[in-house]
């Protein structure tokens, strides 16, 4: 019987409004958490989140159940 396996890595970014530096060391680490939080309700797992202070980084691995546009 064939079988396909592939896995799909998507690199999100997000920008802070002018790219402002709004996120400092108080919120960041909370931010982060609640970022891959959201991912993992999507059943899409989290493999890095970062960020510094004006931006985010997310990588994660996209779920067989969901598209690329509802993530």
């Amino acid at each position: 019987m064939p079988q396909s396996l592939s896995k799909v890595y998507v690199h999100i970014t997000y920008s802070t409004k002018n790219r402002e530096n709004l996120i400092d060391e108080t919120i960041a680490p909370l931010l982060y958490e609640y970022l891959g939080g959201i991912c993992k309700g999507l059943e899409c797992y989290p493999i890095q989140v970062g960020g510094h202070k004006n931006h985010i980084h997310i990588l994660c691995l996209l779920s067989k159940k969901i598209t690329q546009i509802k993530l």
